[in-house]
């Protein structure tokens, strides 16, 4: 009977220990399906999609080699001097533009592809004029519209540039997930670039002589890019770090104009009517591209859709573009020198983007 009764408790025991086993095997089963649920969820990488995008961009332009003029700070030394004072710099404002695209992702084989397409408008202004201090002078960095030694000084300048981007691409994206709060997507593709600028000078002197100074490049081209995507989770709130970085290699045709007139009637002109300086020059080129974009982005998802909210700074810069050219002045048989003013052209600014997969 003793016997019966102990094995009887232990039978009981063992019962109630299983129960136990199993309800919390249940549980932590119920948790992580929960958990497993949310994180498959957080990208829906396993639901075919049409997305779209729509981007706002506030961007400025840096450029070197862009001096118009020359304000004197203090007399000059002698009757020769080279330059005195503080340089006058053409400078871009923040512009808008805009970035679309629309793509297909197609899941579970984790690739899409997109056709995406950017414009942006940048342009500057700026202007000088003489401070009637004696012996403290407006120099032009170009020539300026009196071409006599003792002519007269300049009185203002002024100074306008603009530049246009547009660029379409088709791109392939292959996504990665190397765990449930990370998605990768590295991508690729061919595009198409016009860029083109527009730089000009006027001169006006003390005498009412003036002088148009006109910079103009273009360049058309078509190449291919190649980068890589990351969204990293921050935390329940649907919170997320991105960052992009990209590389470009553009093949086109390039063209460069340097063109000045002025309306001194100085004897020895032998056609006033004509430019005094009209350069052009065309080549084929390579043009590189590198793009860094990196900021924060709320992303969530509602059933059958999924939209982003980003906004983050973004960085473009561009090689082999911008160059000015200026020669130096001789007679028609002369030789004329050519100098090359060049520099990176540097884009930069706010990001601003919104998604829809649905």
């Amino acid at each position: 009977m003793r016997k019966f009764t102990l094995g009887l408790l232990c039978l009981t025991a063992g019962m109630y220990a299983n129960d136990e086993i199993a309800a919390a095997a249940a549980s932590k089963q119920n948790t992580q399906a929960k958990k497993t649920s949310y994180d498959t969820d957080l990208f829906h990488k396993d639901k075919k999609v049409y997305f779209v995008n729509a981007e706002f961009l506030y961007w400025m332009v840096n450029e070197g080699a862009l001096d118009y003029a020359l304000q004197m700070k203090s007399p000059a030394w002698g009757i020769d001097t080279q330059g005195v004072g503080h340089y006058k710099i053409t400078d871009f404002d923040w512009s808008p533009g805009f970035r679309l695209n629309i793509g297909y992702f197609n899941a579970p084989h984790y690739w899409d592809t997109l056709l995406q397409f950017t414009h942006f408008k940048g342009r500057g202004d700026g202007h000088a004029k003489t401070r009637n201090v004696p012996n403290e002078f407006l120099n032009g960095t170009w020539p300026a519209p009196s071409f006599d030694p003792e002519g007269a000084p300049l009185a203002k300048a002024r100074t306008h540039i603009d530049l246009r981007l547009n660029l379409l691409e088709g791109l392939f994206t292959r996504r990665f997930f190397p765990n449930p709060h990370l998605r990768m997507r590295l991508f690729g593709g061919p595009a198409v670039l016009w860029i083109r600028q527009n730089w000009e000078i006027d001169y006006k002197d003390t005498a009412g002589q003036k002088s148009h100074i006109r910079n103009y490049w273009r360049f058309t081209g078509a190449g291919i890019r190649v980068g890589y995507l990351v969204d990293w989770f921050l935390g329940r709130g649907g919170f997320f770090f991105t960052g992009l970085v990209s590389g470009a290699l553009y093949a086109g045709n390039y063209h460069n104009v340097s063109r000045q007139t002025s309306t001194d009637d100085m004897s020895g002109f032998l056609n006033p009517a004509l430019p005094l300086r009209n350069v052009h020059y065309h080549d084929t080129r390579i043009v590189p591209q590198l793009q860094v974009l990196a900021g924060p982005s709320w992303q969530m998802g509602f059933g059958n859709y999924r939209t982003e909210l980003f906004l983050g700074y973004e960085l473009s810069i561009w090689g082999n573009l911008h160059e000015v050219f200026r020669t130096t002045q001789a007679t028609p048989t002369g030789s004329k020198e050519t100098r090359i003013n060049n520099s990176l052209v540097c884009i930069q600014g706010v990001t601003f983007r919104w998604n829809l997969d649905f």
